[in-house]
């Protein structure tokens, strides 16, 4: 929904998950600037640019991959008997 608010600027309304607005929001703020002024950047760069201010891709099975390595849902090992005991643990649960 847009609402002119005069000749030169255009009020924009957006729905966005609240959690997403309070990281940006707290980002935005560390860098000195608000959501407005974010926003204004966008569009800036996006104008700029002609298209998108970065590059949108597919995540791939690497990239998940990668993610979940990093992530804590992944069970680290300190060494190959900790991983073989975990394997045969995990395999002997199965029986």
């Amino acid at each position: 929904m847009t609402t002119r608010t005069d000749t030169n600027k255009t009020q924009l309304r957006v729905s966005v998950a609240t959690a997403d607005y309070d990281t940006a929001n707290q980002l935005f703020h560390e860098l000195g600037m608000d959501m407005t002024t974010a926003i204004n950047l966008f569009l800036k760069q996006s104008i700029a640019v002609n298209g998108l201010p970065f590059r949108p891709h597919l995540i791939t099975d690497t990239d998940k991959a990668i993610r979940e390595a990093y992530s804590d849902q992944v069970q680290h090992f300190n060494n190959e008997a900790d991983w073989q005991s975990s394997v045969h643990h995990e395999l002997n649960k199965s029986d």
